[in-house]
């Protein structure tokens, strides 16, 4: 399975901001394991814990979400 994601809040000293994708370089499928989908939960829980609401954390097709623009 392989995605786009991204965790970004902001916070008193300034952003935090990281990518979190699953394959996105690959044109082949990457395996979701245990541990990137502890990672994902672990990024989950710090934007619900940190943003206060700022920012986003997102994880899917990025095309999905550009369609939206268009």
């Amino acid at each position: 399975m392989n995605f786009h994601g991204e965790i970004t809040y902001e916070r008193e000293d300034g952003f935090v901001h990281s990518d979190i994708c699953n394959g996105c370089d690959s044109d082949k499928a990457v395996e979701l394991t245990e541990e990137k989908r502890k990672f994902l939960h672990d990024c989950l829980d710090e934007w619900l814990n940190k943003s206060n609401g700022t920012g986003a954390f997102w994880v899917g097709d990025d095309d999905y979400f550009l369609s939206w623009e268009r």
